[in-house]
Order: C-alpha cells, then sequence, then structure tokens
C-alpha cells in the first residue's frame, strides 16, 4: 500500500506549498511539472499485474498481436459491426504495440498527458492533480484503460471547444469513439451549449467534412454500442463487481456538482464551462436513480464526469464560503482525499486487484 500513499503524500505537500504560495520557482517550473507526469506515465504505464481487467487485456492482446493490419482492417469493416471486435484504434495500438507492457505505456500516457494538461489550465494546479489522484488516477488509470484514456481526452476537447477549436474537437471525438465507444455520449454533450451559435453560423467544409466523418463512425458502431447497453441492462448487477462501486462513484461526483449548482455566481469561469459544467453537474446529480437500478451503467457513465468534478472542486478554496480560509479548505480536501484513498484501498471489492503494487522497475511494495 505504501507505493500508493507516496504519491499521494508528495502531490499534498506539493498542494500545501501551493496554497501557501511558497517555492513559486519550483511548482511553476514546466520541467518538474513534466517530470511530475512522466512519473506517473511510468506509475501506470509499467505496472504489472494491476488491475482487475489485466487479464482480460492480456487476453484481448494474445488475440489481436498475432494478427495483421489487414486481418483486423478486414475483420472491422468487412465482416461487419456485430464482431465482438469493435474499437479499430484500440486494435490498431494492440497490433503495434511489442506486448502488454508496451500497450500499457501507449494508453498511460494518453491518460496522462491530457490529464496533466488540462489540471495546468486550473489555478490551483497541484490541488487539481490531488483530487484526480485517489480515485481517478489510481482506480480509474490503472482499470479500463481505453475508457481512462478517452476521460482524459474528453478533458482537452473541453478547453478546446471554449475556444472555439471545434475541428480539433472532432478529430478527437474521432479518436476517442475508435478507442472506446461509450465516449461518443459526453463529447456530444460538449456541443450542447453551441447549439444557437451552430445553428447562427455557417460552418466551414472541415468542420462538416469532420462531424460526417463522426457521424458515420457512431452509425457504424452502433450496433455493437447496442449490444454492449444491452448486455450491460440484461446481466444482473451483482454478477459484475463494478456495480458496487456505483454509490462511492456518485458521492464524488455528487458533493461538488451540489456546491457548484448552489453557488454558481461565485464561480468565474467563462461562459462555455459554466454551461457546460451545468449540464455535467446535472447529470451526476440526476444518475441516482440509476446507481441503484442498473449500478453497472451509473458506474461506467458517471466516470465521464470527473473532468467537471477535478475542476470544480480544485475551485472551492477560492469561493470564501462562509468565510472559510483557503488553508483550512485545501486541508480538508486533502483529510477527504486521503480517507477516500485509504477506504479504497482497504474496503473496496475489487481492491485486492490492486495489491501489492507491482512496476517492472520496482519491487513489490
Amino acid at each position: 500500500m505504501i507505493a500508493y500513499l507516496l504519491p499521494f503524500f508528495l502531490l499534498s505537500f506539493l498542494t500545501i506549498l501551493e496554497d501557501l504560495n511558497s517555492l513559486k520557482s519550483l511548482l511553476k517550473n514546466k520541467y518538474f511539472y513534466c517530470f511530475i507526469a512522466l512519473f506517473f506515465i511510468f506509475f501506470i504505464g509499467l505496472r504489472s499485474d494491476i488491475g482487475c481487467d489485466w487479464l482480460r487485456y492480456e487476453q484481448m492482446f494474445d488475440k489481436l498481436s498475432s494478427k495483421s493490419f489487414l486481418d483486423i482492417l478486414i475483420n472491422n469493416f468487412v465482416s461487419g459491426p456485430n464482431h465482438v471486435i469493435k474499437e479499430f484504434g484500440h486494435n490498431l495500438i494492440t497490433i503495434f504495440s511489442r506486448n502488454i507492457y508496451v500497450l500499457n505505456l501507449i494508453y498511460a500516457m494518453i491518460f496522462v498527458t491530457p490529464l496533466f494538461y488540462y489540471c495546468s489550465k486550473i489555478k490551483r494546479v497541484y490541488l487539481s492533480l490531488l483530487v484526480s489522484y485517489p480515485y481517478y488516477i489510481v482506480v480509474v488509470g490503472m482499470g479500463s484503460i481505453r475508457q481512462a484514456a478517452c476521460i482524459s481526452i474528453l478533458m482537452l476537447s473541453i478547453f478546446l471547444v471554449s475556444k472555439t477549436k471545434y475541428l480539433y474537437h472532432f478529430l478527437l471525438t474521432i479518436f476517442s469513439l475508435l478507442i472506446h465507444q461509450f465516449s461518443i455520449l459526453f463529447n456530444c454533450f460538449l456541443l450542447i451549449p453551441l447549439v444557437p451559435k451552430i445553428l447562427k453560423e455557417k460552418f466551414s467544409k472541415k468542420y462538416v467534412i469532420a462531424f460526417i466523418v463522426v457521424l458515420i463512425l457512431f452509425i457504424y458502431s452502433s450496433p455493437s454500442f447496442i449490444i454492449r447497453i444491452y448486455y450491460y441492462i440484461t446481466i444482473p448487477s451483482a454478477l459484475l463487481g463494478e456495480a458496487k462501486g456505483a454509490i462511492f462513484i456518485w458521492l464524488i461526483n455528487f458533493l461538488p456538482s451540489l456546491v457548484f449548482l448552489l453557488y454558481l455566481r461565485k464561480f468565474n469561469f467563462n461562459s462555455y464551462l459554466n454551461k457546460i459544467f451545468i449540464i455535467f453537474s446535472i447529470f451526476a446529480i440526476a444518475m441516482l436513480p440509476l446507481v441503484f437500478l442498473k449500478s453497472v451503467i451509473a458506474y461506467r457513465l458517471l466516470l465521464y464526469v470527473f473532468p467537471s468534478t477535478i475542476f470544480i472542486t480544485s475551485n472551492i478554496p477560492d469561493l470564501k464560503l462562509f468565510n472559510i480560509k483557503s488553508f483550512y479548505i485545501v486541508n480538508s480536501i486533502i483529510v477527504i482525499s486521503f480517507l477516500s484513498l485509504i477506504f479504497w484501498l482497504n474496503f473496496a471489492y475489487h481492491a485486492s486487484c490492486w495489491l501489492p503494487y507491482k512496476n517492472l522497475l520496482f519491487l513489490k511494495i
């Protein structure tokens, strides 16, 4: 367990320094920040036999690694979309990876890089990383690697759309859809606040072409997407361990969402971020009935609310709610994050899949 605590203590220390406005030259040094990001890429990407999806990805790798590019192409686009093998992008990454560790390292880079870029745009950079660590980095980042990568890509898209860089958003949506089909829903959410603007303005040809490609990919993959939804609906939740964590994930997302909606005027976000985080916050709160009815679906969907939760929580210390000093709020977030990490590692249904931590570069810890 100590392997998971050391990064937490490091981020906590940096968060406190950030709040005290100390060692600015270190905290704002881009090389130091890149070093921290590189550490997490190796921490996640070079892990060994960690995560309950490890065996499934290993079997998937063994199945796909022996196939050629032509085989993958035929299997996805000639044999039809109803095959078990669906995500073309993931299949390509797999066949070009030499082993499961290279595959994980690639996904770790796709996961960590957008996350660190996203956090770098938040006022309290290290607090946002600390908030991300207990569940998003440790559990999601080392669990379902495809979905984790797509959630981080979603973070990047949020800023691109807020800066009116729609073409990049469409390209990232295409990439994300090729890795994990569930990502299409929340990538479409990002465009909801822009509907009035889209209706008033004519998009250039490059936007139209990108949108058509996204639409074609979605239509093509929809049969297997529907099959997967049907599977989650019909299989009893008790047979899937993820369901047991749905209420925990809901609580993690519910509290920041509620604070955001109650004190919306205090958050100094731009117009677009306000609108998109309102959508995400309402969505998170509305998921409560589904948590009890179909917890597996709720769990999968709630993971995509983390970009909103991380951003909102990291800004709470600056709201001056009830005239409480930021020092106390920051330290309260550190304590809550610590308790969340300890609770999950000790009592979570699947915690045994993460313990002990093993890495190609380190001994078991």
